[in-house]
């Protein structure tokens, strides 16, 4: 039993396909099968079950592959330790991260992490925070960038905060009514005032409840988006009844400016496409609606320093989000 088998056999198991795995692991389909099944004759024990597909494991496949895993860690664990003692100057950082999350915050880090690391290559895995969860979990990347709720995480991940991220409605020039809009008295009489929010923009402020009669679009189901504009609106104490589904935030956002409908936006929607200046963004509720975007790894995981230093930039990066 050596590492390169141990490697073979969880990719096996993480694909569920032999052909998969050998498309993953850059060798030929008969050299992986004929690895396996050398193996499992090594240690007299079924670890597949071939007779189903996809392939699922035997009990002894998942205990095989469980102890595999922490072995391959452990391993990983003490070359990222090693590296860090021969200074980091060369290694590999696999990160995963949101596809719209990636363009807006990687281009404001990564000159200044290169100017500290010019050698150690960015690999990124672009995906729905939910799958890169999943990736984490399978050792497939070293840490993740996503937004979300701590419950939303499994046991033995662990977030670190880098900034919290504020939310807003968008909606279409004068779409949201005068009368909807919070109001204050002023020598003038009672009128809409704007109220300045957290990223320094004045805003007019309404309730959700206001518009709990419009129509709200929405990003898919299956996201840590919507189900934190699903919580938003069990808090709000309704749910809107005509809904347009899209598959990301800066569609929803597009559309609601076009007066299509409301939606409910993180910062950065209106950040990626221009800026805040280009849409009707108001405030809802008392307070200010955000969520914490974390770097997330595994508990058991030792991330080196270049690791380290990438998550500490993008911290000092976003420090004014958090102001």
């Amino acid at each position: 039993m050596d590492f390169r088998e141990l490697t073979y056999i969880t990719a096996v198991a993480d694909e569920r396909s032999v052909t998969e795995a050998a498309k993953r692991l850059y060798i030929s389909q008969p050299s992986l099968s004929y690895i396996l099944t050398k193996t499992e004759q090594e240690l007299g024990v079924k670890l597949f079950d071939r007779k189903k597909t996809p392939l699922t494991l035997t009990y002894a496949g998942e205990v095989y592959v469980e102890h595999a895993k922490e072995i391959l860690r452990i391993r990983d664990n003490m070359k990222r330790e090693l590296s860090d003692i021969g200074h980091g100057q060369k290694g590999r950082i696999n990160l995963g991260i949101p596809n719209e999350r990636a363009g807006y915050m990687l281009a404001k880090v990564m000159p200044l992490f290169k100017e500290q690391y010019p050698n150690i290559e960015i690999h990124l895995v672009e995906s729905r925070s939910a799958e890169l969860v999943r990736n984490l979990l399978n050792d497939k990347i070293g840490f993740c960038v996503i937004p979300g709720d701590r419950s939303d995480l499994p046991v033995g991940l662990t977030a670190e905060k880098i900034y919290e991220e504020n939310f807003f409605i968008v909606a279409g020039e004068g779409v949201i009514p005068e009368e909807a809009l919070k109001r204050e008295e002023t020598p003038e009489g009672s009128k809409p005032v704007k109220h300045m929010s957290r990223v320094g923009i004045p805003m007019y402020r309404t309730q959700l409840e206001n518009l709990k009669n419009k129509p709200f679009i929405i990003v898919n189901e299956g996201t840590f988006l919507r189900k934190r504009i699903d919580k938003t609106f069990r808090l709000a104490g309704f749910y809107p009844k005509e809904i347009m589904e899209v598959t990301n935030a800066l569609s929803a956002v597009q559309l609601a400016a076009a007066g299509i409908g409301y939606t409910i936006a993180p910062e950065r929607a209106m950040l990626a496409l221009g800026g805040f200046e280009k849409f009707n963004c108001y405030l809802y509720g008392e307070r200010q609606d955000f969520w914490d975007v974390s770097a997330v790894y595994r508990e058991d995981v030792y991330l080196d320093k270049a690791e380290r230093t990438l998550i500490d930039i993008m911290k000092k990066v976003f420090a004014k989000n958090n102001q």
